[in-house]
């Protein structure tokens, strides 16, 4: 497998009704044009733009198709071919978001055939909060269809679901199929399947910028919703290696998270890439096979699964992500 060095990747902003607009100057890059508030930016998918280095301006996606298994890690490869399986962001949220559920990876590929989209289970760790601040999480109680439908038909929906309080450092994990939305005066990292599949189930009534009403699709949300009113959205975190706390553990995805002053390895492997992204403070990447890559507060670097041992140097916490971990 040929080496490959870690990439330091550009955000891509997006505008959203709902947005906090903090996004760009908090990251130091420019707005895009637009009248909307920047609610996200999208630091890692097959569209990011490598910054700098050997691939400077090229995409990800470039490279997954130049490199595969070097790239994204055999085990991504052997279920998805050349493409990068996850996402990561960030959303500011000034505004709650619609309550909205998103597919599995099954009913994406019949319903949205040639898409792109695979399913799309997601993880959001908190990383500022309001007081008071809260997200919707599922539903209190087994509801049926029936029941969600007519509580759309009245209004009543919101006593259905779920509030779950949140503060920061809080990680909140949502299957597919999980009914959910990210209340006001939230920033989030979110770790997600590359997916922007998103079904509406209801949206406060509230109007888009052409002053209508924003389109819902409750058909496909109630076909794929899990309305048991089980679970719990906070995953137990427990030690991992070298220093990393893992927050999340599912078949699509591994979150772990560090906080350090000083130094962390990290180590990927043919199986496997690493998405690192710093939440606060600054770090210094360092590998082998590519010098080193300057990492400061909120920015994102692609460690491929060729890369092998790094090195984080700094002071704050560090997230990262791998794809397809199935172990427990």
């Amino acid at each position: 497998m040929e080496s490959l060095p870690p990439l330091r990747l550009r955000p891509e902003f997006h505008r959203r009704l709902w947005g906090g607009d903090t996004l760009p100057a908090w990251l130091d890059e420019p707005a895009p044009p637009g009248d909307e508030p920047v609610a996200e930016a999208w630091l890692a998918n097959g569209d990011s733009v490598v910054r700098d280095g050997p691939y400077d301006g090229l995409r990800v996606a470039e490279l997954v198709t130049r490199y595969g298994p070097a790239m994204v890690g055999e085990a991504s490869m052997a279920r998805y071919g050349a493409v990068m399986p996850l996402l990561a962001k960030f959303l500011d949220a000034d505004a709650e978001l619609s309550v909205q559920v998103h597919p599995d990876d099954a009913y994406a590929a019949r319903r949205h055939p040639g898409s792109g989209h695979l399913g799309k289970t997601e993880t959001w760790r908190v990383q500022h909060a309001r007081p008071g601040a809260t997200v919707t999480w599922g539903f209190e109680r087994p509801v049926s269809e029936a029941e969600v439908r007519g509580a759309l038909d009245d209004g009543s929906i919101g006593a259905l679901l779920r509030t779950v309080p949140v503060r920061a450092g809080d990680v909140i994990h949502n299957p597919a199929g999980t009914v959910h939305a990210v209340g006001a005066g939230l920033r989030l990292f979110e770790l997600q399947q590359a997916s922007d599949l998103t079904y509406r189930l209801w949206d406060h009534g509230r109007l888009g910028a052409d002053g209508r009403p924003r389109e819902l699709h409750v058909e496909d949300a109630l076909a794929v919703a899990d309305l048991s009113g089980r679970g719990d959205p906070r995953p137990v975190p427990r030690p991992g290696p070298d220093g990393w706390t893992v927050r999340v553990a599912c078949p699509f995805y591994r979150l772990e998270e560090t906080t350090t002053d000083g130094t962390v390895s990290g180590r990927t492997d043919p199986s496997a890439m690493h998405v690192v992204t710093v939440l606060n403070g600054a770090f210094e990447l360092e590998a082998g096979v590519g010098g080193h890559i300057d990492l400061p507060e909120g920015a994102t670097a692609l460690v491929p699964a060729a890369t092998g041992a790094y090195r984080l140097t700094g002071r704050g916490t560090v997230v990262r992500g791998r794809p397809l971990d199935h172990r427990p």
